[in-house]
């Protein structure tokens, strides 16, 4: 998992014994994707257990927690009026969030949204998925 590329064969010379190499780097890539999905679950059953414990929980979870790489959850306190902007489909990026964000300070009781920014391999850039929103009381 630490930046071994197994989609490359390996690059051992094995003359006669090349089928069993490949074979080799197959195996090595079907068990890379299945440690990726089984730490993909774990991670999602912790997010499920923390949003149990609301708000607290799930703030322990973004800040105790050191996530995937692949899956980097956050949390982003935002004003009712943005929250309500953002359920109507107003903003296309986390970034747009971000900035509106700043632009009204005028809030006392806010609202969480939890996130997380994964690669959309087709576009070759980073998404931000909104996981849930939590109200501050």
């Amino acid at each position: 998992m630490n930046d071994f590329d197994t989609s490359k064969p390996l690059s051992i010379p094995m003359g006669p014994l090349s089928p069993i190499n490949d074979l080799a780097g197959v195996l090595i890539q079907q068990y890379s994707n299945d440690l990726e999905e089984t730490l993909e679950m774990v991670v999602q059953q912790e997010l499920a257990e923390a949003k149990e414990g609301g708000l607290k929980g799930v703030q322990r979870f973004v800040y105790n927690n050191s996530n995937s790489k692949k899956n980097k959850y956050d949390l982003m306190a935002i004003s009712t009026e943005t929250a309500g902007k953002l359920l109507q489909g107003e903003f296309k990026t986390i970034e747009q969030v971000a900035t509106h964000k700043y632009e009204t300070k005028n809030f006392s009781k806010g609202v969480f949204v939890l996130y997380r920014e994964v690669k959309n391999k087709i576009r070759d850039e980073k998404v931000a998925v909104i996981e849930a929103l939590f109200l501050e009381y």
